[in-house]
């Protein structure tokens, strides 16, 4: 059997310890498992539209002000100091050198980020977007609504024809009775 020289001998040690080394920088030997990266639990999407340099859905950890909205987008400050936290949903549209309109954005829209429709403000274009609700069971919710008057509890979409319990159930995480407006 052949021996190897000192040199060769350095050599197969280095390569060894480099190994061992890559092995354990790999596995993260000796080291705390990390945690998971910080995001935000419930991102707020904010649609901004209209005449910015940055127009789009941005994202924000909490409720933005419209100010940090119209920052973020590119956009001139409005005249008058807006400090009015805008939910997750809402769609800012400049309309001009500081002014804007706010509303929702659309509901198919809305249904991609995740988010929920109001049932009592969905258009009929909202509302074809649902899974399982089409043009014309989109018009009869909108026609019960109408007849009735805004739904107090989820629950009461089943009072309208084509929607039984499991369609309902289905329904329901995309769905919310949000706060009437006062004007």
């Amino acid at each position: 059997m052949r021996y190897f020289s000192r040199s060769q001998q350095g050599v197969i040690v280095l390569l060894g310890a480099a190994l061992l080394l890559l092995w354990a920088w790999r596995g993260h030997f000796g080291l705390p498992p990390a945690g998971p990266q910080a995001r935000p639990l419930n991102p707020v999407f904010v649609e901004v539209a209209g005449k910015v340099p940055h127009p789009g859905v941005l994202i924000f950890p909490q409720p933005p002000t419209l100010s940090q909205v119209l920052a973020q987008a590119g956009a001139a400050k409005p005249e008058e100091n807006v400090e009015t936290h805008l939910p997750s949903g809402a769609k800012v549209e400049i309309t001009g050198a500081g002014q804007y309109r706010l509303g929702r954005m659309s509901g198919p829209q809305l249904l991609t980020l995740g988010l929920a429709l109001d049932i009592n403000n969905a258009t009929a274009a909202d509302l074809d977007a649902l899974p399982g609700i089409g043009p014309a069971l989109a018009q009869r919710i909108l026609d019960f609504r109408r007849t009735h008057g805004p739904f107090q509890k989820i629950d009461d979409l089943e009072q309208v024809s084509g929607i039984g319990p499991k369609k309902l159930e289905k329904l329901k995480p995309y769905l919310f009775i949000g706060e009437e407006e006062k004007d």
